[in-house]
């Protein structure tokens, strides 16, 4: 994704507030992607029915159709985490080769697979949870999954495109599409909703998808296939288990805690059929990760712009024959271009968090939340936080090539936030969320130490054990 860092750079060169403003919410936008404007969007149609059509009650329309769509949400994206990363490393690596023209028919290919996949899943998924629930509810189940698992895959080449103001652009106008299909199709209550981010998603995923063919050639006089699956033959290396599980893993990760509350039966209720809700647990989390919007997007130009590109002085140093001299200086920029990235990151996360604080119980009063849960509040907005860093040293890990220590902090992440998770519910109330944060803080300062090692020692890697 460097080719938006280098356009990023060019943008805020002008050094102008315009140009920083642009750069830092193009920033913002391309991290953030469907997750995090999905949950905009969510919440939006939540306020809308409170202030404009003054519902009120816990066990809503809103709230169902939310539960469900973070449900399709969450699983499709532990689905597909399992392809993302190996599937990005492919693309990687032939537009290393300058085998663009390979890029669109396997970028095909992996969505017919996750098309099959993911409709075979959520079938199974559909019948066991939503056991009462009519065959059109399940229908529409399906398709908002499979829709959703697709525009994961599409999200992910789609958003290392030059052309990311359209991207944008797609993401703005699919979430915008389902807050107007809310609108009228608030009528039809539950299914109405389901149709409405069935819409927007598939209009965001079209849009990605016409992106994606006008940018990558699809033919090559070598090339009369318009579908392959090369990313899974060993014609072009080998499949990537490592990042699949890494992918897979770390979306985990960051639901298990989620999934340990809403069947606690402490603090979890069933909202629809099999599906569960903790009104104690999910709105501070939910609102806590809106909050790191800021760091995401300085981490993202950080590693984009800087990172990258010290990363590719550095290998076309040693690729090209540099001097000692110029390899070490290349280096030492991507160990300055870490450690800059991190206090950054943490600094602009930092200021953002305190004016939360300031303002939260503000901001608790307008979303109609009990004060009882600013605590709660307080400790997520910390996890996350530390959740964003631990994020950044796993995409430089990824950027090194070190899978096998990347896939071992994700298993890490998943056992220690599920067993502190687990703890802090049996421990009671006053405890709630710091299971999240207390795992979170361990992975971020042992990642860091691993992270310092790597980079000391990545001159002596690169030369002796390759």
């Amino acid at each position: 994704m460097a080719g938006i860092g280098f356009q990023l750079k060019k943008i805020l060169e002008e050094r102008t507030l315009t140009s920083v403003a642009k750069t830092f919410g193009y920033s913002a936008i391309l991290s953030s992607g469907p997750w995090v404007i999905s949950m905009i969007i969510i919440l939006g149609i939540g306020l809308t029915n409170i202030y404009f059509f003054q519902t009120k009650d816990p066990n809503s329309i809103i709230l169902k159709s939310s539960v469900t769509y973070v449900s399709a949400l969450a699983i499709s994206s532990i689905l597909t985490g399992f392809l993302q990363l190996p599937f990005t490393r492919f693309v990687a690596d032939r537009i290393y080769e300058k085998r663009y023209y390979l890029v669109l028919p396997n970028f095909l290919g992996t969505i017919v697979v996750t098309i099959g996949v993911s409709a075979v899943i959520s079938t199974l998924l559909a019948i066991f949870i939503f056991y009462s629930q009519s065959n059109l509810f399940i229908i529409l189940y399906i398709t908002l999954f499979v829709v959703l698992s697709v525009v994961w895959i599409a999200n992910i080449l789609a958003a290392s495109l030059k052309l990311y103001k359209l991207v944008i652009l797609f993401y703005l106008l699919g979430y915008i599409a389902i807050y107007i299909c809310f609108i009228f199709l608030r009528e039809y209550q539950l299914i109405g909703l389901i149709i409405s981010f069935i819409i927007g998603n598939s209009i965001l995923f079209i849009l990605l998808f016409l992106g994606i063919i006008y940018y990558y050639p699809s033919s090559n006089r070598n090339n009369r296939r318009f579908i392959r699956f090369d990313m899974f033959k060993q014609n072009y290396g080998k499949f990537y288990w490592k990042l699949g599980w890494s992918g897979m893993l770390y979306n985990i990760s960051i639901w298990i805690d989620k999934v340990i509350f809403w069947f606690s039966p402490i603090v979890g209720y069933a909202v629809i059929d099999g599906l569960h809700a903790s009104m104690v647990y999910d709105f501070p989390i939910f609102l806590a990760y809106l909050s790191i919007i800021p760091g995401m997007a300085i981490f993202f130009y950080r590693l984009e712009a800087d990172f990258a590109d010290s990363y590719a002085r550095f290998y076309h140093a040693i690729n090209k024959h540099g001097t000692l001299e110029q390899i070490r200086r290349y280096k030492q920029n991507m160990i300055d271009g870490v450690k800059r990235s991190v206090q950054e990151v943490l600094f602009v996360q930092g200021m953002f968090n305190i004016l939360l604080f300031l303002s939260s119980k503000k901001l608790f009063e307008i979303f109609m939340l009990p004060k009882l849960y600013l605590p709660l509040f307080y400790v997520d907005v910390i996890g996350v936080q530390l959740q964003l860093g631990f994020m950044s040293i796993l995409a430089y890990l990824y950027y090194l090539d070190r899978e096998k220590e990347a896939l071992i902090y994700t298993a890490l992440f998943v056992l220690l936030n599920a067993l502190l998770t687990w703890i802090s519910v049996q421990l009671g109330p006053y405890f709630y969320g710091y299971g999240f944060s207390t795992a979170l803080l361990i992975l971020f300062v042992a990642g860091i130490n691993t992270l310092n090692n790597i980079l000391q020692e990545l001159d002596y890697q690169t030369f002796m054990l390759q």
